[in-house]
């Protein structure tokens, strides 16, 4: 951060001073046209005074201006009425362009908008908007030139992985992440190595001349001859050139070189856009995993929540093949249409369980998160003793994954489950030892909040409303 200033009023009256203060930080910037961020910033003061406080006198609003060397973020702090941003947040971004008016509008007149419940300190709804040109607020300098992005797709070169990327990956994924990043490997470059040469990790890399500016990577599973996408960073200055595209159709040429049988994405539902690159890849959206993001975690300083978010899981399988299911009746409907979408015949299994145990558990400390994996029916009191091990544990968030290949009693498994108060988180394909499972979720934890999720594709939407009367259901 190159600057900041901080204004706190309790009058409707001094709303002018926060605009005669954006005109001074405006002049000192070197960028052409704000215009659209001071109408955005106008927009949300009207109606935070109007909506958060029932009387003028309990008034109190502090507005932030971070100026940072490639962007301007305006964060509008309230201890007010409670409000549901819940609406803006899901409906589609299509729809959200369609207003002209309120906080609809706010969408088309900055780079980013989002909301922050504060719980008990109220709640923060920022504004960011991206700089054409970084610079030197201080010495009144520019710091980097500005790209043309001709130019620089020209001039881009995308590869995988040879050794002595590993320091100019790091580096990039602290310009994206600073240290909220939750896979920290990839800030120590010997690791970063390490992994690429073991073949646990593959990574593409992007350069422009002889600097890395782009990095995606395929993780691979340990249980399955499957690999999830991730680490996905480009250099803040060549944001919006389409690198990230060359990447991910490099990441996936690999993946199919590599042998694997599918890739999968688990894109943040914090924000849409690592949603709609999924889609555009032709993956198939097929969970939702809840609380699995740190609250910590922020995305170039400015996307950030209070609260734990999700996963929005999409596959994009490169053989597909029939499936033999025993298919839960509570679910069938849901599951049914994931394996439409993906182009995959299903018919009923006569399967029987292997030599594996009926309950097997694996946590994740990083994200404080719990899995029973169940291969066959079992005996109700070593659930419970399982399950209750992992809310002793307070893990935010506990997940049941039920193989749908050799359960023929899966029914009293999800019903057993369903009256436990776990519900429905999606399909996840080949997910253990190449077969597919059934992901319920049970949320222990107040910071893991189930409606405050981002969907951009209407099949997201869909299956989250679903999960949101799923949720319902079970807790009755």
């Amino acid at each position: 951060m190159l600057d900041s200033i901080e204004i706190k009023i309790s009058n409707k009256a001094y709303t002018a001073f926060i605009l005669s203060a954006f005109n001074q930080v405006r002049s000192r910037l070197f960028q052409t046209n704000l215009d659209p961020i001071k109408e955005a910033l106008d927009i949300l003061l009207d109606n935070v005074m109007e909506h958060a406080f029932e009387k003028p006198f309990e008034i109190d609003l502090r507005v932030h201006f971070y100026i940072h060397s490639c962007e301007l973020r305006i964060d509008v702090i309230d201890a007010g009425l409670p409000f549901d941003f819940t609406p803006y947040l899901s409906t589609s971004l299509d729809q959200k362009y369609k207003y002209k008016t309120g906080l609809y509008r706010v969408y088309e007149l900055v780079d980013r908008f989002e909301y922050q419940n504060l719980g008990k300190k109220g709640k923060c709804l920022s504004l960011i908007q991206n700089f054409n040109l970084c610079y030197d607020l201080k010495d009144d300098s520019v710091s980097t030139p500005e790209y043309n992005k001709e130019d620089v797709l020209d001039k881009i070169h995308v590869r995988t992985f040879t050794i002595g990327d590993g320091d100019g990956i790091a580096k990039l994924v602290y310009r994206n992440y600073n240290f909220s990043y939750y896979k920290e490997t990839f800030y120590i470059p010997y690791k970063v190595r390490e992994a690429n040469l073991n073949n646990t990790v593959t990574s593409i890399v992007a350069y422009y001349e002889d600097e890395l500016i782009g990095h995606f990577a395929l993780l691979k599973s340990k249980k399955s001859n499957i690999a999830e996408i991730g680490v996905a960073c480009v250099d803040p200055r060549f944001k919006r050139m389409g690198i990230m595209n060359l990447m991910f159709d490099t990441l996936i040429i690999t993946a199919k070189e590599e042998n694997l049988s599918a890739i999968y994405g688990e894109a943040l539902t914090m924000h849409p856009f690592s949603q709609k690159a999924n889609i555009r890849h032709n993956m198939i959206e097929s969970a939702i995993s809840l609380g699995t993001v740190p609250s910590s975690m922020e995305i170039e300083e400015n996307i950030k929540t209070a609260q734990k978010s999700g996963a929005m899981i999409a596959y994009l399988l490169f053989n597909p093949q029939p499936r033999e299911l025993y298919m839960p009746k509570q679910y069938k409907t849901e599951l049914t249409k994931v394996y439409i979408r993906a182009n995959i015949d299903t018919m009923h299994s006569k399967m029987t369980p292997v030599s594996r145990k009926n309950l097997d558990t694996k946590t994740s400390d990083t994200l404080n998160s719990g899995t029973i994996i169940i291969e066959d029916y079992f005996i109700l009191s070593d659930f419970q003793k399982t399950f209750e091990h992992l809310r002793h544990q307070k893990r935010d968030i506990i997940f049941a994954d039920i193989n749908l290949h050799r359960i023929a009693d899966v029914d009293k498994v999800v019903e057993t489950l369903n009256s436990l108060s776990f519900f429905y988180g999606g399909l996840l394909f080949e997910y253990y030892f190449n077969e597919d499972y059934l992901r319920l979720q049970y949320i222990n934890s107040v910071d893991v909040d189930i409606r405050n999720i981002i969907c951009y594709s209407d099949d997201a939407n869909k299956m989250m409303d679903f999960i949101r009367k799923d949720y319902r259901r079970v807790q009755i």
